[in-house]
């Protein structure tokens, strides 16, 4: 278990090196887009190991929410086990495609976002996260509910970030600056996932240009500061489309 631990320490590590460069920080979101119940640090470990990866859980939970079983031969996600402090533990998550039905399973909920639920989404967005700059269609909408759920939430993590610069490209900055380049990055990362997982073609929204202040995130203090705040953010969001699109496929 020990150099288990070991090797997958070193794995987070690389990730965390390299995933700040913008194409490696799209091909990062696009993973975490599926899987943003997780943490920021399961969702590097899924990415680094899984990126295909679409629905992940624990082999119990699998076992007694859906009534599925975990394929033989089949590999875990190795992810650390934050629930036993202190202790260097790992659990292991399964995708769902690692798994088939049981005698009595259960349906898994996964959405998948069609045209004509569109004026619904926008609806739900527009109810949670107020009046949208933008929603003459799906994207747009899409796009202008990141800005508002960035703009209603963004000071409740910038005053931790403020204490994370040392060492970093926004070390040299001021707070005003630190502050634009830190909601620039997470209104672009999280209309990134937002679009992505709503299955629109995030080429016609974004450039790799768009994403250049990640790469001064680049400790990882200041990475985990941004990835935390755009994972819950975006599962904010994300939350509400999932409940809209359930509705309307039953």
């Amino acid at each position: 278990m020990a150099i288990r631990y070991k090797a997958l320490t070193e794995l987070y590590q690389e990730t965390q090196r390299k995933v700040t460069a913008p194409a490696e920080w799209q091909q990062f979101l696009t993973s975490a887009c599926r899987n943003y119940r997780l943490s920021f640090d399961e969702q590097l470990l899924v990415y680094a190991q899984r990126p295909n990866a679409t629905a992940v859980l624990e082999i119990e939970r699998w076992n007694k929410r859906f009534g599925r079983w975990v394929n033989r031969g089949a590999n875990g996600i190795a992810v650390f086990d934050g629930e036993h402090s202190g202790k260097q533990r790992l659990k292991y998550y399964f995708d769902v495609s690692d798994t088939h039905e049981g005698r009595f399973s259960r349906p898994v909920p996964l959405w998948t976002v069609r045209s004509e639920y569109a004026p619904d989404i926008i609806e739900a967005l527009e109810n949670s996260f107020g009046e949208l700059e933008q929603k003459d269609n799906l994207g747009a909408a899409l796009l202008s509910a990141a800005k508002n759920a960035v703009e209603d939430n963004i000071h409740d993590y910038l005053s931790e970030l403020s204490h994370l610069t040392e060492g970093s490209f926004l070390e040299e900055l001021d707070e005003y600056n630190v502050e634009v380049m830190y909601r620039r990055a997470l209104q672009t990362s999280i209309g990134y996932m937002l679009v992505v997982r709503c299955g629109l073609d995030p080429s016609e929204y974004f450039e790799d240009d768009d994403f250049r202040d990640v790469l001064n995130f680049n400790t990882p203090e200041t990475l985990n500061a941004l990835g935390v705040a755009a994972g819950d953010i975006s599962q904010m969001c994300l939350s509400e489309i999932a409940r809209t699109t359930l509705t309307l496929q039953r």
